[in-house]
């Protein structure tokens, strides 16, 4: 029943993308009227798109089947604006795919984005909060969102920095939102030795896989080697959270504390077909190097199963007791 509840929100979580995303631009953009020629030219943006990026090129193959043949049988001439567009398109791509990844999205405006991001960043050091030492010596940090931007991993070196003196670490995910795998690769390095194998990512679309590897941060060297280290998770945690989470424990480099995550394992890139709209795609699926694996769909299970918030109490008393201090 549990997990059952987990892919209810997983499902739910991508369905409301597109309505969150849309009730945004109904203010400014999404009201705009658009022309037959314009559908026309966007639904073959799209084909496109997925053509070109898409891992799974026989699920593009049948959404082009699908929308080409809607287009001949004149099913979307009474589309007037962007947001019917988005609402009748993304669920026939879902429906034909079975991919509940694929989700047509408002084109944001990429200097709009950076600023509010930087903006965001300047508030909260980039998604960094809470930074502590716990009773026993046990460091702790609390990692909100993943924003792709070098300013947040300068601030990752100097919170693990701040906790090179601690005993044992704790790293809360267990709200981290935002997606950036380039930084959940350098923080996972730091617990790692360079150029250690973190993933192989598979690009079907193109035949090419991708050796992932821990890079060189100049990290304290004690937390590579037999470091205490435990992670707090819970099952809204996805993506690049699940990434850390997964790795690190299949590494044998932590312990994982809380809840099963919601299993979203794919690589998701989006891809604009206009000023008004973009696509994310799957565009790469990572495999574990020793489970030659991933968290798709089953979420990644923790060693101790316990509510979210119960975990950091948990994790707590566990670190203790491996430093024997009570």
């Amino acid at each position: 029943m549990k997990k059952i509840n987990i892919l209810l929100l997983q499902v739910l979580l991508l369905l409301s993308m597109t309505t969150v995303q849309a009730s945004v631009l109904d203010v400014e953009n999404l009201n705009k009227k658009l022309t037959k020629h314009q559908t026309e030219n966007s639904i073959e943006g799209i084909i496109i798109a997925l053509e070109r990026h898409y891992v799974f090129p026989e699920k593009a193959s049948l959404i082009e089947k699908e929308l080409r043949h809607k287009l001949s049988t004149k099913a979307f001439d009474e589309i007037s604006d962007w947001y019917s567009f988005i609402r009748q398109i993304n669920p026939i791509m879902r429906h034909v795919s079975g991919d509940m990844y694929l989700d047509i999205v408002e084109s944001t405006p990429l200097l709009t984005l950076n600023k509010a991001q930087h903006e965001l960043g300047s508030r909260n050091n980039f998604g960094i909060e809470n930074v502590s030492v716990l009773s026993g010596n046990v460091g702790y940090f609390k990692l909100n969102s993943f924003y792709q931007n070098t300013n947040a991993e300068g601030e990752l070196f100097h919170t693990l920095e701040e906790l090179s003196k601690v005993d044992a670490l704790i790293i809360d995910l267990r709200n981290v939102e935002g997606e950036s795998i380039s930084l959940a690769q350098y923080l996972i390095s730091f617990f790692v030795e360079e150029g250690t194998i973190l993933s192989e990512v598979l690009y079907d679309k193109s035949n090419k896989r991708k050796i992932l590897r821990a890079t060189e941060n100049n990290g304290n060297d004690k937390f590579k080697h037999n470091f205490p280290i435990y992670i707090l998770t819970s099952s809204f945690l996805s993506s690049s959270g699940e990434f850390i989470s997964y790795t690190l424990k299949h590494l044998k480099k932590a312990v994982i504390v809380g809840e099963e995550t919601m299993g979203v394992s794919y690589v998701v890139q989006k891809q604009k077909i206009n000023d008004y709209i973009s696509i994310n795609i799957p565009i790469a699926i990572p495999l574990h190097p020793a489970t030659h694996s991933n968290w798709e769909n089953t979420g990644v299970i923790p060693d101790v199963d316990t509510t979210a918030h119960l975990s950091l109490d948990s994790a707590h008393k566990m670190a203790k007791k491996h430093l024997g201090v009570f």
